[in-house]
């Protein structure tokens, strides 16, 4: 009798297998939009099937279909959650299941409609899946599996947690990395409203962990709906009501419980960090089964301290932030939707500089604040309608508000810093607290029309999508001055900078996507998108404009069993960035920027700290003049789009235990790159060899004299021939690539990941991967980690030819072998405990100093592959030390009156405080080569220190 059992059990296994293979391939296969999912299938004994009713159950939203001649249904553009399915004839329910919806992804399933549905069905047991519809990579997590590991409470570190993903240099704030790209070329999205930084891509709008419900981390291969990435999509859905009224509230407690090991420059064993979140929620029904809401306040409470060994101030930080934010969901009917989301992030952060002396370490006066204003308003709405059972329409509108103001106290006192050359390092004069003064403001107006239409063995999806960005600019030095001072070689270092202006960016895009399920086994998506943008100078005319843009994208997802336990799959897609509006306000506007050299005693200083005594100017650099400029000097008009290409290979496989395995290769390549270079000495070459230059129209200077090395900064395609206008001679004119001196921009990523993911089953899971990545290339992207410059597009990578001699090589993204693993076990008691562990080899080195050969490149000071006159090409200085940390978790259930819960939790991170050297300082000679920096090589920046999270949640439901 046993063996009779186990032979029919494992033929049901294998009939259901079959019928769920035909269903996952057989209906169109496509990732959801960027707010909901999908459940496609078929129904077994079609014959006697007529129609099929999905049930919201949460909300009581009900929607029915007919089935067709070949059983195949299918419900789209679902918000992520629990489904009941219900099949029916004649005499009424013949079969009934529950599915989860995620974000983004789409769930399989197979009905049946009679009684031989008996024969595969063993226990009510249903086979796990891969997930045919998609052949991106990325990770998708629930707030409720957020729970489960220990994880900082924020978007950055969750996508940490994906293959691929690297944490960026800290210089630049919390942000990641994707699989070779800098950290300002990713979106990030919250209900379909993208809240990305557009000035210099860095950072996205700043919510607490309780308004998320859904989190999709896309690494790769994402299809034509998505855009204006070269790096990744954060892709999230706040949390949503129900017919059901909930309510609770958490406390979280944050506290750093060691420091990380001084460096040359930061006592850091004085810093403190604690934290303090408290979230109020509630959730329901204003009317039932039509109008639901979702409601939280949150209240953050920071506090820090840190102290500078070097400059002889002391910095306190407080922060106190009152966050709302609110989901509205109203269903006109069953089949036509409209959301509604709205959020602040306004916050201030309040930083207090005090004297510090660091042999005593004791804090002396206290100097004046620095206030920091961020964030703002964000809103969209949202209307969803099933037009028919094979149509839908989404149409979109939002707004999002940045701050991005700092206004120091003492805005009056002059900037002044003095250089030791004995130690390295700079120390503060006077009494000025921050070095600029600035109020700004970005606006983003987005509109968003999709379409989706499924059409036999076809799902075709066409939309378009607008943002309208506007940038508001005045910034100043405090004081109106900058001073730098060398008493040890008797000169100063003078600048001037003023900034103000409106500036706007418009972007465009269209796109058709179509799935076509060529065979049962086959599912093919075809994908083009086109994006144009239009960035505005000062004066509201278009300085750049790049349309036509095409952007293939081509997937392929294969069962080679037809089962639906397994895939192969593949992509390649072209994906464009847009330029980010910090061009428009640092090159489109009438900006003054210089920099004037003068002798000096070493020894005579004002009240104030500013130098007296001073003698004659020796060299002055005038990077912007005040004016605003021709908008035909400041782009090639030969320019193409930046672009990246992109190719995947992978496949998956699922074990009749749950565990899911995969392989998958990615090559990425940054095809072309937009940055502004010098061109003053291909000018000088090409007026010297045409004999056209008309000394009449510039007062009778030389062309020598007017193009000193920064006189005119183009944005082009490094490598390439430019043409472009010279005011000055009233023409354009056709510089060759020779003559230009500039190297192709290059960068390419290649990896291979191998993953391990075990789901909950009630008892323990466990996701882990292994990724073998190289990066390589003269171009890290927008910003520059390697001397830590996040003037976003505008760096000085290629700035002068002089600078790229020997920028070839492992790029500061390149992270060799990275192993992740997170999980968590479930204890008979209630008691969880979760772990989160990352192993991952160090970050290339290099030696920055001034060029010996190249006049215009030794102008711009140790930023150059060269220490001391010896040539040293990009990564040849080592690497920094391999990294490894380990996070622990453990939390408990405490349940009472049936429907109350609290829940308490205690998260160490670092647990073994690890204290790893994470960055160093790479400046290998003073900005003359007159002196090696004796700090060259020591650490910056360290392991983030042992700290401790405590965690207290109370929900009703």
């Amino acid at each position: 009798m046993s063996n009779h059992r186990s032979l029919r059990h494992n033929l049901a296994r294998s009939a259901l297998a079959l019928a769920i293979g035909a269903a996952t391939l057989a209906s169109p296969a496509v990732f959801a939009d960027e707010i909901t999912g999908t459940i496609r299938g078929a129904v077994v004994g079609v014959e006697n099937a007529k129609t099929i009713k999905l049930t919201d159950t949460a909300r009581g939203i009900t929607k029915e279909i007919g089935v067709e001649a070949d059983g195949k249904f299918r419900f789209g553009s679902l918000t992520p959650g629990k489904y009941q399915l219900q099949v029916f004839n004649e005499t009424g329910v013949v079969d009934t299941q529950t599915v989860s919806v995620s974000l983004g992804g789409t769930a399989s399933i197979v009905l049946g409609a009679g009684a031989a549905l008996e024969e595969v069905v063993v226990n009510g047991e249903r086979i796990s899946q891969v997930d045919v519809g998609v052949a991106e990579s990325g990770l998708v997590m629930s707030s409720e599996e957020l729970l489960e590991i220990p994880v900082a409470r924020d978007l950055t570190s969750v996508t940490l947690l994906a293959p691929s993903v690297s944490k960026g240099d800290r210089t630049f704030g919390n942000n990641a990395s994707f699989a070779g790209a800098s950290v300002s070329e990713n979106t990030s999205y919250i209900n379909g409203l993208n809240t990305t930084n557009f000035r210099t891509g860095l950072g996205f709008a700043t919510v607490p962990f309780e308004f998320y419900d859904n989190i999709q981390v896309k690494t790769g291969g994402y299809s034509a709906k998505f855009g204006r990435s070269t790096g990744g999509v954060m892709n999230a859905t706040t949390k949503s009501g129900s017919n059901e009224f909930k309510f609770g509230s958490n406390v979280y407690f944050d506290k750093d419980l060691e420091t990380a090991p001084n460096t040359f420059s930061a006592d850091n064993d004085q810093d403190v960090f604690e934290e303090t979140n408290t979230d109020i929620y509630a959730s329901g029904a204003l009317i039932q089964d039509r109008l639901f809401y979702y409601a939280l306040y949150s209240r953050e409470s920071m506090d820090s301290e840190a102290y500078d060994m070097t400059s002889g101030r002391g910095y306190k930080t407080k922060r106190d932030t009152d966050f709302w934010g609110v989901k509205l969901d109203g269903y006109i009917t069953d089949n036509h939707r409209v959301e509604f989301t709205a959020f602040s992030d306004e916050r201030e952060t309040i930083e207090g500089i005090y004297e510090y002396d660091s042999g005593t370490e004791q804090v002396g006066d206290y100097e004046g604040n620095v206030y920091y204003q961020r964030g703002g308003l964000n809103w969209i709405a949202t209307y969803v309608g099933d037009l028919s059972d094979s149509m839908t329409l989404s149409v979109s509108y939002g707004e999002s508000e940045q701050d991005r103001s700092t206004v120091p106290d003492n805005a009056d006192a002059p900037v002044v810093w003095a250089y030791d050359a004995a130690t390295g390092t700079w120390s503060v004069e006077g009494d000025w607290v921050d070095t600029n003064v600035s109020e700004g403001e970005d606006q983003r107006k987005m509109v968003r029309v999709d379409f989706t239409w499924e059409l036999d063995d076809h799902l075709l999806e066409v939309g378009l999508d607008r943002e309208k960005n506007s940038s508001s600019e005045h910034t100043v030095f405090s004081g109106g001055d900058y001073w730098e001072l060398y008493p040890d070689f008797g000169y100063v270092m003078q600048g001037i900078a003023t900034n103000i202006g409106n500036f706007e960016t418009i972007s465009n895009a269209f796109y058709i996507q179509d799935t076509w399920d060529v065979t049962d086994n086959l599912s093919v998506q075809m994908g083009l998108r086109n994006e144009t943008f239009e960035n505005m100078n000062k004066a509201g005319d278009a300085f750049i404009e790049v349309d036509n843009q095409w952007a293939p994208r081509l997937g392929a997802v294969w069962d080679p069993t037809g089962s639906g336990n397994q895939k192969v799959y593949a992509n390649m897609g072209m994906y464009y960035l847009p330029i980010p509006s910090n061009t428009n306000i640092r090159m489109a506007g009438d900006e003054l920027f210089i920099y004037d050299y003068q002798e000096w005693d070493g020894v005579c200083q004002n009240e104030d700290g500013t130098p007296c005594n001073l003698g004659d100017s020796f060299a002055e650099y005038v990077y912007a003049n005040g004016e605003l400029n021709d908008t035909r000097s400041l782009v090639d008009s030969n320019i193409e789009p930046m672009y990246q290409s992109e190719f995947i290979l992978g496949y998956e496989y699922v074990l009749e235990s749950g565990i899911q395995l995969g392989v998958k290769g990615m090559y990425r390549n940054l095809e072309t790159s937009i940055e502004d270079v010098a061109i003053d000495a291909a000018v000088i070459d090409y007026y010297n060899n045409s004999g056209t230059w008309d000394a009449s129209k510039v007062g009778g200077a030389t062309v020598e004299e007017l193009f000193g090395g920064f006189h005119q900064y183009v944005l082009t395609n490094p490598g390439n021939d430019m043409r472009v206008y010279i005011p000055e001679m009233e023409e354009y004119v056709e510089l060759s690539a020779d003559q230009l001196g500039y190297p192709e921009a290059k960068r390419q990523y290649g990896a291979v990941e191998l993953t391990f993911n075990r789901p909950f089953d009630g008892k323990w899971s466990m996701n882990a991967s292994y990724t073998w990545a190289h990066n390589w290339g003269n171009n890290e992207g927008g910003v520059r980690s390697d001397n830590g410059q996040s003037d976003s597009g505008l760096t000085t990578n290629f700035d002068q030819p002089g600078l790229l001699d020997g920028a070839y090589g492992d790029l500061p993204n390149d992270r060799r072998h990275t192993v992740k693993a997170f999980g968590s076990y479930q204890f008979d008691i209630g008691l969880l405990v979760g772990a989160n562990f990352m192993w991952q080899t160090g970050r290339p080195q290099n030696c920055f100093g001034v060029h010996p050969d190249d006049d215009f490149a030794f102008e711009y000071g140790a930023e150059s592959f060269y220490c001391g006159g010896e040539f040293g090409p990009r990564g040849s200085y080592g690497r920094t030390e391999n990294y490894w940390n380990l996070d622990l978790k453990a939390q408990y259930p405490i349940q009472f009156a049936g429907n109350q819960k609290v829940l308490l939790s205690v998260d160490v991170f670092n647990l073994l405080n690890n204290d790893t050297v994470v960055e160093t300082y790479e400046v290998g000679e003073d900005d003359r080569g007159e002196q090696a920096n004796p700090n060259f090589g020591s650490p910056v920046y360290y392991q983030d220190p042992r700290s401790i999270r405590l965690g207290i949640r109370y929900d009703f439901n």
